[in-house]
């Protein structure tokens, strides 16, 4: 049961980090995940299938392995929201996390300035 609790933290965090809702995520999923389904997930009082847990992933933009836990390499072409990956990794306090968050923006404003997004 362990392992259903520790990916249901990571995918409550991710939410979290996204700043959303489990009623945002039923809305914008179309109904896909429920909300009652989603808190079941979460808490780990219900297995996810491989299956659902890769549409959540590609929904909130991170990979499976991480949301299994494991460690993982970027692809080329695959583009993740590594912003979502750090602010929601359980090791992390919150007050780390609003530091990182922080971090994250002083980078997001030296590219603008050097025009880079």
């Amino acid at each position: 049961m362990y392992y259903d609790n520790e990916i249901g933290l990571r995918l409550r965090n991710v939410r979290e980090s996204k700043r959303l809702s489990r009623k945002d995520v039923e809305k914008l999923t179309g109904g896909e995940f429920k909300e009652s389904i989603l808190a079941m997930y979460e808490s780990g009082r219900r297995r996810i299938c491989a299956s659902r847990l890769k549409r959540i992933a590609d929904f909130y933009g991170v990979p499976v392995s991480f949301l299994l836990g494991e460690t993982f390499t970027f692809q080329p072409s695959q583009s993740y929201d590594i912003e979502a990956m750090l602010m929601s990794d359980p090791k992390y306090s919150e007050e780390e996390r609003e530091l990182l968050l922080h971090v994250i923006e002083i980078i997001k404003a030296k590219r603008r300035a050097e025009g880079k997004e």
